[in-house]
């Protein structure tokens, strides 16, 4: 066979074939002495078993292939019959002829030559010696599609890139990989160019021939700048257009790096903060809103781990480490019905395995914060890792601080990733995931505040078959809050958190190239610390007050079909059916008639950890359209519907070290929230032009405010100060992005109105604004971001971001009331009828990369960065005195600088 092989390979290229008739021809004339015969009578013998039997029998070897199904040509031959004029009187009807070079006899494909002939054997054709051949023969119906199928992987460490896209250029023809980087369509037999890409990897243009079904593996390697030009796209320039799900956003690393930095390192979600959609109340604020939403409702996710911490040092910094990452990827809305628990969004962050291959170091060094990660083999090709860290050291930064309670403050955090994968063999991959961070500010000397998180995910891929895939998780998290006061007369320690432990089953089936179905369960145990305080010391002022822990088991079951009626409409319809189960905890029934408050408590309801007291259902269906008008232009309508069951209690307007999360129960109901959108995708010039247009509107019930003057730390009759009222948000989203050249970038606008509405029939005390609509903590109706980066040459390049956006809405005292000496009575206005001034930000930063000589042992960069390059005060918030008197708390009110290294060893 290796003969065959060969020979094969020497048939694509038509001088070999002319040599290799010249040589058969010469060879018959000279050397032939003998013809091949038969050694005994055959009858109605199927070919292949004759050929295999002569092989063995003569000193002749037959050369063939089985996926040609010769079995129906049937051999009736006598003893000493010669075989080759038997042969081509069998494989003449069926254009196959037979060669004969020394002792080997040779079937030959007719009409597969002929096909390699007219497709590939073109003088004048650039990519002649390019092309990869894929399937066999010819095709069992001609003029009908064939399937082309294959595997994405990375090239370094051969693990599968979920959500690939391979596209035939030119066209709308192509897919998207499945979990294990599988993808299958239809196209007919021909001479083509695919174009593969993926979210910071560079596009890879293979030139195939396709005979018959068959088979092709791609290699993608992570991008590097190019010689004349930067590339900054998403999951793929074509994929505004043509991606199937509404309201989804891929960055890959390299569009994330395309951003100014803060304190030299590039920050995933402040790439996300950029797009259309979604916001940030503004520095020193973690936490992010998507259309409106409250921080709370957004699923964080690392390697399938839920976060609930998405920065460190008050968002400064991102919970991420970006050199561990691959992709992220956000929906503005419920998403697939795979995905389900928030009403806001899903952020899902992929991080890389490790290099399989060889070991590579690479960090970064700045002045406020410095990382390190390293990765290698275990096992070459076979089991890698990838092992991370970062630490900060800001103390220096507050010293120079002229606020003595600042100069006295600390601040600093860590994390640290692990991650394993192991390729057991072609069918199964095992991975584990760790993740640990811990975040430490000290305020004035006296007073620590501590976040610390922790996850873990251990996960199982196995293919059953190229259409049937399997992904299992155990998953683990941990995010735990804590205060702690040394002062000996008030000295205390308070904690609060949540943890939860899940396991789930996800099964992706591709039945044929119309359908793509994913389908499975998931089951998920929270427990929750609601607060615990506990004086310290010579504290005898307090007492320890500890609020009932409470306890959830949230399971779902979910199934999603991508349907393509055809090329150019495509469907994705499906269903997640949600189950809650309240456990655990204490919660109080109040009189009826009156207004729920301490006083009004009839009797305390206490629930045992693993007593179920109240079980809930949620019906969420989902669907997008996709209608390509041209294979540049595309429509866009979706609907989700989404459910939440866990509510973050929060009164400020960013998650801080006070806030903590509250099951659904006996007093508080489950949020659901129904969002339409509809939008235009347009790509221009060979797709180097991005334009995009997307109005939303959203419903949202149950969402969870709190009467005037509501405390929520330690409250331990918290019922009775919590309302539930309504939610809308609309708006209209513009993006125009320009992938391609030396200038490249995005302009991103939206419009949005976010309104909330608490109203009760019966008792003011539980209606805000006398239940009218009210803008909420997070309504800005304008929102612009420019970000642009350009290469002046291939070693330096200047990023450049501006954002602009509505001041927030607040609350202010509209008039006091004053008698002799005794302090002011403030009286406020109605909830969030003010706004805090408008804010605005300009950044830049200037990139130098090391010398463009290959084979260096460090390749690296310098990256200078300007925070808020013309000093805006831009306000956080605006705090009142206890006499009415106003004044402006802005976090950055001047130009920040910083400096960093970044290499690869």
């Amino acid at each position: 066979m290796r003969f065959f092989i060969y020979l094969h390979s020497m048939l694509k290229q038509p001088k070999l074939i002319l040599l290799l008739i010249l040589l058969l021809s010469f060879n018959s004339l000279f050397a032939q002495s003998q013809a091949p015969t038969f050694k005994r009578n055959y009858q109605d013998a199927p070919l292949p078993a004759v050929l295999r039997e002569l092989s063995g029998e003569t000193e002749f070897e037959f050369h063939f292939r089985d996926q040609w199904d010769l079995a129906e040509l049937r051999v009736n031959a006598n003893a000493g019959d010669e075989v080759l004029p038997v042969l081509e009187d069998l494989l003449s009807p069926i254009d196959f002829s037979v060669i004969r070079y020394e002792n080997n006899i040779i079937l030959l494909n007719q009409k597969g030559l002929e096909t390699y002939r007219y497709e590939v054997w073109e003088e004048n054709d650039p990519l002649l010696d390019q092309y990869k051949i894929v399937g066999t023969g010819q095709p069992d119906r001609p003029g009908q599609p064939v399937t082309f199928s294959g595997y994405i992987r990375d090239g370094r460490d051969n693990s599968p890139l979920v959500g690939a896209s391979v596209q035939v250029e030119g066209t709308t023809t192509g897919s998207i990989t499945n979990i294990s980087g599988y993808f299958e369509f239809p196209l007919l037999p021909g001479k083509y160019v695919l174009v593969a890409q993926y979210a910071g990897y560079e596009v890879q243009e293979v030139p195939v021939q396709l005979l018959n079904t068959g088979s092709l593996d791609i290699e993608l390697f992570n991008e590097t700048v190019r010689l004349e030009e930067v590339t900054i796209s998403a999951l793929g320039q074509t994929e505004g257009v043509s991606e199937k799900v509404a309201g989804k956003e891929v960055l890959g690393i390299e569009a994330i790096k395309s951003l100014p930095t803060f304190l030299g390192e590039v920050d995933p979600v402040k790439s996300l903060i950029s797009l259309p959609g979604v916001s940030s109340v503004g520095e020193g604020t973690a936490g992010y809103n998507v259309r409106g939403g409250d921080p709370g409702q957004n699923l964080l996710m690392q390697d399938e781990a839920i976060l609930y911490n998405s920065a460190h040092m008050f968002g400064f910094f991102s919970a991420f480490n970006p050199d561990l990452l691959r992709d992220v990827v956000l929906y503005k809305g419920g998403g697939p019905a795979n995905y389900g628990g928030r009403v806001s969004s899903v952020l899902n962050v992929n991080l890389r395995n490790g290099n399989a291959k060889e070991f590579q170091v690479n960090g970064g060094v700045g002045l406020v914060s410095s990382r390190l990660t390293v990765e290698g083999p275990i096992k070459k090709e076979k089991t890698s890792f990838i092992a991370g860290g970062r630490a900060s050291y800001s103390d220096w930064l507050l010293k120079q601080m002229k606020d003595p309670d600042l100069y006295q403050s600390s601040a600093s955090f860590y994390d640290a990733n692990l991650k394993i994968n192991h390729i057991h063999n072609k069918k199964n991959v095992f991975t584990l995931s760790t993740y640990m961070s811990q975040d430490r500010f000290e305020f004035a000397s006296d007073t620590t505040y501590f976040w610390k998180s922790k996850a873990a995910t251990l996960s199982w891929s196995h293919i059953f078959a190229p259409e049937l895939l399997m992904q299992t998780h155990l998953v683990f998290s941990d995010y735990q809050s804590d205060i702690e006061n040394e002062q000996d007369l008030y000295a205390f320690e308070y904690n609060s958190g949540i943890r939860n432990y899940q396991a789930k089953m996800d099964f992706s089936w591709s039945p044929n190239n119309q359908h793509k179905v994913d389908f499975g369960i998931s089951s998920l145990l929270y427990e929750f610390n609601s607060g615990e305080f506990e004086p310290l010391k010579n504290n005898e002022n307090e007492s320890p007050v500890t609020i009932p822990q409470e306890r959830a088991l949230e399971s779902a079951f979910y199934i999603n079909d991508e349907f393509s009626l055809s090329p150019f409409f495509s469907i994705v319809y499906g269903v997640r059916v949600s189950s809650f189960l309240a456990m655990g905890g204490e919660y109080f029934a109040f009189q009826e008639g009156v207004p729920r408050s301490p006083e009004t408590i009839t009797d305390t309801l206490t629930f045992g950890d693993n007593e179920v007291f109240r079980e809930q259902f949620g019906f969420e269906p989902r669907v997008s359209l996709r209608w390509l008008l041209n294979p540049n232009t595309s429509l866009k309508a979706s609907y989700y519907r989404t459910k939440q069951y866990i509510h973050l209690i929060s009164n400020t307007t960013a998650i801080s070290p006070v806030d903590y999360w509250k099951s659904t129960g006996y007093n508080l109901e489950p949020s659901t929230a129904d969002q339409y959108t509809l939008g235009l995708f347009k790509n221009w010039n060979d797709n180097m032009y991005e334009f995009s247009v997307e109005a939303y509107y959203k419903e949202t019930d149950n969402v969870v405010d709190y009467k005037n003057g509501a405390s929520i730390l330690l409250n331990e009759t918290l019922d009775a100060d919590l309302l539930q009222g309504d939610g809308r948000a609309y708006g209209a989203e513009v993006l125009v992005r320009k992938n391609r050249g030396k200038l490249t970038g995005w302009i991103g606008y939206t419009y949005s109105r976010t309104k909330r509405q608490f109203v009760d029939g019966q008792f003011d005390e539980e209606t805000i604004n006398e239940g009218a609509w009210y803008p909420s903590n997070y309504d800005k109706p304008h929102d612009l971001s420019v970000v642009l980066n350009y290469k002046t040459s291939r070693r330096f390049s200047i990023s450049l971001n501006f954002s602009y956006s509505t001041g927030r809405p607040i609350t202010v005292p509209v008039s006091k009331f004053q008698y002799e000496d005794i302090l002011s009575v403030l009286n406020y206005s109605e909830r969030n009828q003010f706004r805090v001034p408008d804010y605005h930000r300009l950044d830049l930063s200037f990139t130098l990369k090391s010398g463009l000589k290959k084979d260096k042992f460090i390749d690296g960069e310098w990256v200078l960065s300007l925070y808020n390059v013309y000093g805006r005060k831009n306000p956080y918030s605006v705090y009142f005195t206890q006499r009415g008197n106003a004044f402006r708390l802005s976090i950055l009110g001047s130009i920040f600088p910083s400096l960093s290294y970044n290499f690869r060893i």
